[in-house]
């Protein structure tokens, strides 16, 4: 059966995920289309290419970023960012993996869904970048150049995203670990660029990798929701795919050959120049062991490494932190067609490399004549399954099949076997209690010749030296250009420069397709939500549909709380389900909890009061989620973990207070940018100290000076532990929050009732808790290669009143000014900037290369807003574009979350729908105002930054104090 130029080759109702499912092949061009219909108004739409990367500049990674800088039909220098500011996508991105890159959008509105898609289409198949040199420059990498004076330095989008994803062990770990396993395949190389790589990218290599790969007969096409697959069908056809005829495409996918024998190799990595390297290195053991494409060889992948390798139960990390190896061990996999399998010891000595591989293989040898606990197998086979039938919790769903579905699509396999889980999942569940987990063992991991040892030595200021290299040969390479081609670079950056700051034209502006306010449902979030008031605590019920997977959080009152234990309180949630309980070993607590439940986690919180923004309410949340007849049980688990934890297992205690530490750096390293705004609003709030206090720097020293005194403080800690535990686990002030369908609520509160008696109900006095703030504008030196700026302000309740226009405002910035002076001219991977209703303005930059210059660009935004002129059509578009804060797509769960905050905050539907009129009637008088609460807040001054040493010190003036991160 042909249809609109696509040959139906299947079509299958798969029940696992309710849709009907049809593949189809275009038949003048031989791309591939798969349609998943079903009755969700989130539609997805989505095209990938397979783009094998066979070096390491970056190639693909920085495409994708072009591709969307303009396009045939549509001619401004951004649709991409046109649309995320005008449109009501529920997801707009691009994504590139080690083989393939993918482009998926998803809308609720049918008329936005059809914008957005054809976009996409325009953008990779007629790209402006194949003609207009200056995108590949500003987005990829160029040598910056204003003034013949001017020392000569590399500057790009991509170029310093890596930066900043070099600077986090992570990424090294895990690309030393593809590189070792893959050192003949293009799994060895980094797809998104080696930052020191990235300069050799010609733009006539970039622009022959695009011609090569970018065509309909490489392409891969997914939509997925409630539409007229037809309908799709024509416009994709007629529009575009059309207009192409079949190629050969040669993106094959060469396996790696088998190694002769495991090989073992030393490398090096950079830490800050200030950080002592004793026992900062890094030891990896690893395999092949596979291929993605079999689903059940896959799924086995991921049960060994969470049975073995992850959890805090792992026998092999068991082994290997009770020898003293490692400060923490985790586990390891590689992203593409042939699968890598191992783990990492952090924070160790290059020297113990053979005691490692003995453990590990020693204790893989027990375990095969032993036998694996089928216990740890079944619970690993629990968690994967809430993750694959709830689609990892995200709310467009359809985004999650359509990344998912490449695990066998790309490779020419079937592409819905991975919606087909039931049949997997029951494959591997008739394994437990057989030898094949242990033959799998002995076959992969033992005897695997397909195997790598590998040392990361830490080396204190590499970075820094690499950049000092880097420099020198810049300077050597503009000394050595003639008068005639330096003018050529100068002219190179006016031209880039004069690309950057020009403003689109009317007429290219009216190629960017647009909605109308008719075309906008004008909805808010709704949330069934019923309050239950008990003698000391209530229950919230909001009846949704779960699939009889039943959620609950329960809010604990924190108001007790003094100074001295609030971050004892942060520590408490950090080492819950980690340590021993009064009837669980921590070794078996994993394994229990997911037999029983789909997990416990912990958090502290802090709500600011809608109507008072001087107050907030501090709150220790504990969530679970149970299958119907597992409720019970789960209930019977959060007592044992919040009543019987013990802190008395001093080894233990050690362990986990590094493992948080080493959290906490690759947290503040990875997404710097929160942890600099937490820092600056500890400058000047109550509410902004707390959270720096139990997640910020604050807790970060907090933690790393117990790790380094742990000794001296170890009973200290286990009383402060003890003695938060018994006051904050109180059925006092307690709110029990339950997401579920109406049939199991009775059941569930019941179990909870029964759950509350059993906690505390002594009454604990309030305490009217005043921090000393102090205004340090701190600089705070890293590893990084990239800084994260931040500068905010709270104003006082009685000079600050909200509005929906904020919203609209804060979004158009954002994605305008803000984006256009820091991310396209800077250079910065990120950044952005808010007004919350609580008073709050602040501006960040992410993977930045800048720090002054970037501060200079928040100074300059209250300017730039008074001068703007919008015309009434340009005003409309933006209103519509910041809509979707009103009512995100949300998974039920998710909904439970939000109403909670709403009820402890106070805020009401109705406090929406006032903000959305507010917001749909924003007027050019709002901008003025709004300029007005800019310029004071960025006149008060609070700034942090955390970033790169050298960088910092150089921008020294504009800060108060410069200190180490790890001081």
């Amino acid at each position: 059966m042909t249809t609109n130029g696509f040959k139906l080759i299947s079509e299958e109702f798969i029940d696992d995920i309710s849709s009907n499912v049809k593949i189809f092949e275009h038949e003048k061009t031989k791309a591939r289309l798969m349609a998943v219909e079903n009755d969700d108004d989130n539609k997805v739409f989505g095209i990938g290419f397979r783009t094998p990367p066979h070096n390491s500049t970056g190639v693909a990674h920085i495409l994708e970023h072009c591709v969307l800088n303009g396009s045939r039909k549509f001619k401004t220098r951004e649709p991409f960012m046109d649309m995320l500011k005008t449109s009501l996508q529920t997801f707009l991105n691009a994504m590139t993996f080690s083989d393939k890159t993918i482009y998926p959008i998803a809308s609720r509105n049918d008329k936005d869904f059809h914008n957005l898609m054809d976009v996409y289409l325009d953008a990779v198949f007629f790209p402006a970048v194949r003609t207009k040199k200056e995108i590949f420059l500003q987005e990829g990498w160029h040598y910056e150049l204003k003034d013949k004076d001017d020392k000569l330095s590399y500057k790009g989008v991509v170029y310093n995203e890596m930066k900043g994803a070099y600077s986090s062990k992570d990424t090294i770990m895990y690309q030393e670990f593809a590189k070792g396993l893959f050192p003949d395949s293009i799994y060895g190389n980094e797809s998104g660029g080696y930052p020191y790589d990235i300069p050799n990218l010609s733009y006539e290599e970039f622009v022959g990798f695009y011609d090569k790969l970018y065509h309909p007969s490489n392409s891969f096409i997914f939509i997925y929701g409630d539409m007229n697959t037809d309908e799709q069908l024509k416009f994709i056809d007629e529009e575009y795919l059309a207009h192409f005829e079949e190629d050969e495409i040669d993106s094959k996918i060469e396996i790696q050959k088998d190694f002769d024998k495991e090989r073992d190799f030393n490398v090096s990595y950079s830490i800050s120049s200030d950080e002592d390297p004793k026992n900062k290195d890094m030891l990896i053991y690893g395999v092949r062991s596979g291929f993605k494409y079999d689903p059940v060889d896959a799924l086995t992948n991921s049960i060994i490494r969470d049975t073995l390798f992850e959890n805090d139960g792992s026998p092999l990390k068991l082994a290997l932190l009770e020898s003293g190896i490692g400060e923490d061990i985790d586990g390891l996999y590689t992203d593409g067609m042939e699968m890598g399998l191992g783990l990492v010891a952090i924070n160790t000595s290059k020297d113990k490399k053979d005691e490692f591989k003995k453990i590990i293989e020693d204790e893989l040898k027990k375990i095969v004549k032993e036998g694996m606990d089928s216990k740890k197998i079944e619970a690993a086979i629990n968690k994967m399954e809430y993750n694959i039938r709830e689609a990892e919790n995200f709310a467009t769903k359809g985004i999650i099949y359509f990344i998912n579905c490449f695990d066998t699509w790309l490779y020419d396999k079937d592409p819905t076997i991975n919606f087909k889980f039931e049949d997997v999942l029951s494959k591997i569940r008739e394994k437990i209690g057989t030898d094949y987990f242990e033959k799998y063992i002995e076959e992969k991991i033992l005897n695997n010749p397909n195997k790598v040892i590998i040392s990361l030595e830490a080396t204190p200021g590499m970075n820094m030296e690499k950049d000092k290299e880097v420099d020198k040969k810049l300077q050597e390479y503009k000394a050595s250009l003639s008068e005639e081609e330096l003018e050529e670079l100068l002219e190179q950056n006016r031209v880039l420069e004069k690309f950057q700051n020009s403003e689109d034209t009317e007429e290219e502006k009216n190629t960017i397709p647009k909605l109308n306010l008719d075309d906008i449902e004008r909805k808010v979030l709704e949330i069934p939500t019923e309050e239950i008031k008990k003698d000391n605590h209530v229950v919230l019920y909001h009846d949704l549909f779960t699939g009889k997977i039943n959620y609950i959080t329960l809010a604990f009152d924190l108001e007790w709380a003094e100074k001295e234990d609030i971050q004892y309180i942060a520590l408490l949630s950090d080492m819950l389900t980690k340590v021993s309980t009064k009837n669980h070993s921590y070794k078996d607590m994993e394994t229990e909890l997911f037999l029983k439940t789909g997990g416990i986690d912990t958090s502290i919180s802090s709500i600011v009061d809608y109507k008072n923004p001087k107050k907030y309410y501090k709150k220790f949340r504990v969530s679970s989620k149970a299958i119907g007849e597992k409720s019970k049980d789960m209930f019977g688990l959060v007592e044992d973990v919040l009543l019987g934890s013990r802190f008395d297992d001093r080894a233990r205690m050690k362990e986990l207070i590094s493992q948080i530490l080493i959290n906490l750096e690759n947290q503040i390293l990875s997404h710097g940018h929160s942890i600099a705004i937490l820092r600056t609003q500890s400058y000047q709030s109550q509410v902004g100290m707390f959270n720096d206090l139990v997640g910020g720097v604050s807790y970060y020293d907090f933690v790393r000076d117990l790790n380094k005194n742990f000794d001296d403080k170890f009973e200290e800690i286990k009383k402060k532990l003890v003695e938060v535990q018994e006051k904050t686990f109180n059925q006092n002030k307690l709110i029990l929050n339950v997401t579920t369908d109406r049939e199991e609520f009775e059941r569930v509160e019941k179990e909870g009732e029964e759950f509350i008696k059993n906690l505390s109900n002594k009454e604990l006095s309030s305490v009217n808790l005043v921090f000393d703030l102090e205004k340090k504008n701190e600089g705070i030196t890293s590893s990084s290669n990239v800084n994260y700026v931040a500068k905010s302000f709270t104003f006082d309740p009685s000079e600050f009143e909200f509005d929906g226009s904020m919203f609209v405002i804060s979004s158009m910035l954002s994605l305008t000014y803000i984006y256009n002076s820091i991310r396209a001219q800077g250079g910065a991977y990120g950044c952005g900037m808010g007004i919350s209703e609580s008073g709050t303005v602040h501006m960040y930059s992410f993977r930045d290369p800048n720090v002054k210059n970037t501060v200079d660009v928040y100074n300059s935004v209250a300017e730039y807003l008074r001068n703007l002129k919008l015309s009434k059509e340009e005003l409309s578009s933006f209103i519509i574009g910041s809509l979707n804060k009103f009512n995100p797509p949300l998974t039920n769960m998710q909904k439970g979350n939000v109403a909670l905050t709403m009820y402890l905050s106070g805020k009401t539907t109705e406090d929406l729908n006032r903000n959305l009129k507010e917001a749909l009637e924003t007027k050019v008088e709002d901008f003025e105002k709004v300029a007005d609460i800019i310029e004071r807040a960025m006149k008060e001054d609070y700034i942090a930054t955390i970033g790169n040493n050298e960088k910092i010190k150089e921008d020294g003036e504009v800060f108060k104090e410069i200190r180490p991160l790890n001081k």
